[in-house]
Order: structure tokens, then C-alpha cells, then sequence
């Protein structure tokens, strides 16, 4: 998986990690939703430090890019280049068909774009439902 798939995901991963389900379950999400944090803030500070980079100043003072500058379309195409770079995640142990129907007898509900944010960090499952 991407580093992108990491920045973009969470939030689902927080939304996941607030449902009810078995212990199990639960368990290993809270686990795993900690090392997809971890590897965020990792993000977010390499995000900062082309910032920083870009506008030459010194990590821990205070930057800003303006809008529709050079240093904008710069900062983009640094910070795309981050997030096409690959994780060192591995993936979940959990089947993402064990997690939705641990999902699935709840009243709160998980969206096609949580679904999608999540899946990459899955293994391969069967078609849901089938054992």
C-alpha cells in the first residue's frame, strides 16, 4: 500500500475503531488503527518539513505557502511524490470480511468511502459472506 492510502484513511480507521464489535475484533483494530497513526504522523512530519524545505525556514517556526504561488504547485507535486511512495505497513491480520460482519449486526455503519479507504490494508478476502 501508499503512503496516500495511509493519509487518506484515518479517519475510517478512527470511525472503525469507535464501533462495538467482538473482543477479538476489536482488538486487533485497536492495534492496528495505532500503527496506521503512527505511520500518519510520520506523514505529516515529512508533509512539514517540505514546507519548510520549500520555503526556507527552519522546522518548528512557522510557515505558510500562499495560495496560487510557485511554492504551492512546488509543495503539491513534493507532497504527491511522498504519497506515491510505498508503506511499511504490513496488512491487517484481520480478513475485511471478519470486520464488516463484525460491523454488520450494529446500528452504526461504516460508508462505501470508509470501505474504500480501508481495503488496501487488507488481505485478499472471498467474496463477503462465503466461507
Amino acid at each position: 500500500m501508499l503512503l496516500g492510502h495511509v493519509f487518506q484513511s484515518v479517519e475510517s480507521w478512527t470511525k472503525l475503531a469507535t464501533i462495538n464489535m467482538r473482543p477479538k475484533v476489536a482488538f486487533a483494530v485497536l492495534k492496528y488503527s495505532k500503527k496506521v497513526g503512527a505511520e500518519y504522523d510520520l506523514i505529516e512530519e515529512k508533509r512539514k518539513a517540505i514546507i519548510h524545505e520549500i520555503t526556507n525556514t527552519e522546522v518548528g517556526t512557522e510557515a505558510k505557502i500562499e495560495d496560487g504561488s510557485d511554492e504551492l504547485q512546488n509543495y503539491i507535486g513534493k507532497f504527491n511524490e511522498l504519497l506515491q511512495l510505498d508503506s511499511d505497513l504490513e496488512d491487517f491480520d484481520e480478513k475485511l470480511c471478519d470486520v464488516i460482519d463484525a460491523v454488520d449486526e450494529k446500528d452504526e455503519t461504516l460508508t462505501v468511502q470508509d470501505l474504500a479507504r480501508l481495503e488496501p490494508f487488507f488481505a485478499d478476502c472471498e467474496e463477503h459472506g462465503k466461507k
